[in-house]
Parts: C-alpha cells; sequence; structure tokens
C-alpha cells in the first residue's frame, strides 16, 4: 500500500542538501526517523547527493543508513531515456 504524506513546493534551489532538508522536516515530522530503506527516483545527480546528504544526517543522529545501497533508479525513467 501506498500512501503521500507530503507534497510541497521547494523553496530555493533544487540542490540535493535543499531537497534532503525537506524531505528530512518530513521524516522528522511523522516520526519516520531510521524507518527509511531507499529513495527511487530518476537519474538526476541532485537525486544522488540528496541521498547523501540524508545520510550525513541519519549519522548525526546515530541512525544507521547507508545512500549507497539505498538510491535506486526509477526503472520507466531508465527505459524512457534508452
Amino acid at each position: 500500500e501506498e500512501s503521500l504524506i507530503d507534497f510541497r513546493e521547494l523553496i530555493g534551489q533544487h540542490s540535493g542538501d535543499n531537497m534532503a532538508a525537506a524531505v528530512w522536516e518530513t521524516v522528522e515530522k511523522f516520526g519516520l526517523e531510521g524507518r527509511i530503506i531507499a529513495f527511487v527516483m530518476d537519474s538526476a545527480t541532485n537525486n544522488d547527493t540528496l541521498v547523501e546528504a540524508f545520510e550525513r544526517r541519519c549519522k548525526e543522529k546515530k541512525i544507521s543508513f547507508s545512500a549507497s545501497d539505498a538510491r535506486m533508479r526509477c526503472m520507466p525513467h531508465t527505459i524512457h531515456l534508452s
């Protein structure tokens, strides 16, 4: 089952750090710290830096999270680009 828990306008640049800050706010708002196992996104490089910034935030909170293991590519985007 899927549920949309947040949808917001991103203020500022679409940098990985800025997007990670917005995601982290939602994670904290809903008490999901330590419960995120993966991100499925297109192949834009700012999504790579988002997951890396998210990993840093997890490490600050002593939460186990691996950006390299958690970064998944959206298959329909991959097929569309091929």
